[in-house]
């Protein structure tokens, strides 16, 4: 009988235990996501009968999320902004659920997280109304708005773009098109939206994957450097690079001498980059360069969901014939907006990636601050010192490759632009730029989805080029440079072709017999022109009123030892 008891007694200890435990659980580990989670009824019903909080631009004026009663005792959530930031902010439905800031931020917003001000502690013990804390973003509301018009006018009018503080890691801007308006979710209209066929439900900012193209050779280069190789080491290219079983090649089969590591980057050279990844880098050293820079992280401390970059397979798996087209951004991998402009902003803070952030600060309805997130190093991608040769190095790409539509007056300009090959379509055009190249206060990435359009004539468009160029312009309040009015042809000797990227980065292809050379020359410089940017006008949205512009003066090029002197006919 005393057995029995026993027996008995352990049974309901262990019961209570466990039941103790799952209660803890719920209570206090997995608290915060079940109050935050989007099918949450109670909540959704909680905030249709108290006022969220406010949601703020990084001016602490411009309103993108508040709540107004709707009748009786209930509050629907209103976005004056629409569809420019509702990628960022996201929506609250009580039938749809919830995305973006609004459920990233739910425990401020919603007022249901610990309380922190007297008020909200007495009307917690009284039941009185909690209303919402409200939040302030990092965002620039000029240049999001900027950002959008000039997504919503480029080529194909499918694109992304991210900008970042480099010193703050603050987001500046993470514009995506087409977009929707959040306003009309809240109103039912979520299943036409999905069904809409350009996906505007995707925030191709943070969401879209695509192969990154040329853009990525930044990530090699920084390896390259790395690994000892230097701006002045000299390779010989013609025209293709050899692997077991497969020949790459450079765009409409260009050959281009011998050249400089600095004017491989300038010129965009995919042999050279791919003979550097696999006789001098490696697979190792180049998948963990580009791991350093964020390739497979996910920003788990960032309030929106950042699809992961990809190199596709693991290096122990990589044959020279994954090698060398990985290394300038094509094969398996895949990048997003996002991560490709923490890349620039990595590279212009001195090889130091910030944590990126989007909310700068977090004050109770009365204004007390109850949060103010202060700048931290994420990552320490590089070195001091190999940061500013791999600055210099894309200085060199805007200077000499003459890439007027990036070109700010009296700032130095660094980027690198790609066209990225990709087999559902026309190529992807990208650009990844920071200015001022000295002392960084934008670094910004541009995507345009299938934008780098290849005409009749072999020529590829870079509208990504010119949007990013706008933008920075934009944000530091500067003109474009005027175009010269006259360009002298290239003097002998300097290497043609490629400059700007405007090359489709060719995959690999297998090994053929050479092929005779077509009887028509090809001029190497025809896909590369990029045409000076327009004067802005003061009727365009986000752009200063002709009261406040400035006449174009030609950008003052910069003196320094191996600095190319060609000058394209643009």
């Amino acid at each position: 009988m005393n057995t029995q008891l026993r027996r008995t007694f352990y049974l309901f200890s262990f019961g209570f235990v466990l039941l103790v435990g799952v209660m803890a659980y719920w209570q206090v580990y997995a608290r915060e996501d079940l109050t935050n989670h989007p099918s949450n009824g109670l909540q959704s019903r909680r905030s249709q009968e108290t006022p969220r909080g406010l949601i703020f631009a990084g001016d602490g004026e411009t309103v993108l999320a508040r709540s107004e009663r709707a009748g009786g005792n209930e509050y629907e959530r209103i976005y004056p902004e629409g569809e420019v930031f509702a990628n960022i902010v996201g929506y609250w439905s009580n039938r749809f659920g919830a995305s973006g800031i609004e459920i990233g931020q739910n425990n401020n917003l919603s007022g249901t997280g610990e309380p922190e001000t007297l008020d909200e502690l007495l009307n917690q013990f009284s039941g009185g109304p909690e209303t919402g804390n409200n939040v302030t973003l990092t965002l620039d509301p000029e240049l999001q708005r900027a950002a959008y018009e000039q997504l919503a006018q480029s080529n194909t009018g499918r694109g992304a773009v991210a900008a970042f503080d480099p010193e703050t890691g603050e987001t500046l801007a993470l514009a995506t098109y087409p977009s929707y308006d959040p306003n009309v979710i809240v109103e039912e209209g979520f299943e036409e939206i999905s069904n809409e066929p350009d996906n505007p439900l995707l925030d191709r900012a943070t969401q879209g994957l695509y192969p990154p193209g040329s853009t990525f050779k930044v990530v090699t280069a920084a390896a390259a450097l790395q690994a000892g190789v230097l701006p002045t080491d000299r390779f010989t290219d013609d025209g293709t690079y050899e692997t077991p079983g497969y020949s790459f090649g450079n765009y409409r089969g260009k050959k281009y001498g011998e050249v400089t590591f600095a004017e491989a980057l300038v010129f965009s050279i995919n042999t050279v980059f791919a003979q550097i990844a696999v006789d001098r880098v490696g697979p190792e050293r180049l998948a963990t360069m580009a791991r350093e820079f964020g390739f497979g992280e996910d920003y788990e401390d960032y309030p929106l969901y950042v699809a992961p970059s990809d190199l596709g397979l693991p290096p122990e798996e990589w044959a020279q014939g994954n090698t060398a087209p990985i290394s300038f951004g094509q094969d398996r991998v895949v990048s997003n907006v996002f991560e490709m402009g923490l890349v620039a902003s990595a590279i212009a803070n001195d090889g130091d990636m910030m944590q990126p952030r989007l909310v700068r600060e977090v004050r109770s309805s009365d204004g007390i601050i109850l949060d103010r997130p202060t700048p931290r190093t994420l990552n320490e991608v590089l070195p001091t010192e190999t940061a500013r040769t791999l600055n210099d190095m894309m200085q060199g790409v805007v200077e000499d490759g003459e890439l007027l539509a990036a070109q700010i007056e009296g700032v130095e300009v660094a980027g690198k632009t790609g066209t990225a090959e990709n087999p559902q379509g026309q190529p992807h055009s990208w650009f990844i730029s920071f200015a001022p190249a000295e002392d960084p206060e934008i670094a910004i990435a541009v995507m345009v989805e299938n934008g780098g359009i290849i005409n009749e004539n072999g020529e590829a468009e870079t509208p990504a080029l010119t949007i990013a160029g706008n933008l920075m312009r934009t944000y530091l309040d500067r003109p474009a440079p005027a175009p010269p009015s006259q360009q002298p042809a290239n003097p002998p000797g300097i290497p043609g072709g490629g400059v700007g990227g405007g090359q489709p980065d060719q995959l690999s292809q297998p090994a053929t017999p050479p092929q005779p050379a077509a009887p028509t020359p090809v001029d190497p410089f025809a896909p590369f022109r990029n045409a000076a940017p327009q004067q802005q006008q003061p009727v365009q949205p986000a752009q200063p009123p002709a009261s406040q512009q400035q006449p174009f003066q030609p950008v003052p090029r910069r003196s320094g030892a191996g600095r190319m002197r060609a000058k394209l006919q643009l």
